[in-house]
């Protein structure tokens, strides 16, 4: 089932699921959108870390998703 997420930028992802979404962000990503979605994610996290002061777990996109989440970075659209 697709779900939309609404970005703290203002941006939306529509996604199945937590990989899906990942590979949409790099796409659309200013930053590294020619590298892999791990590479990605983790380049993403160590800049959320910089700003946020929050670590973001880059072991899976799952755990990416949630944590940004449980951040507000991202929010699920009701």
């Amino acid at each position: 089932m697709k779900k939309n997420y609404l970005l703290q930028d203002g941006g939306k992802i529509t996604a199945t699921c937590a990989a899906e979404f990942v590979t949409a962000l790099r796409e659309g990503s200013f930053f590294d959108s020619q590298g892999t979605d791990q590479e990605y994610m983790e380049s993403f996290a160590a800049r959320f870390k910089d700003y946020s002061g929050n670590d973001l777990r880059t072991d899976t996109p799952d755990n990416f998703l949630e944590d940004l989440i449980k951040y507000d970075y991202a929010k699920i659209e009701e």
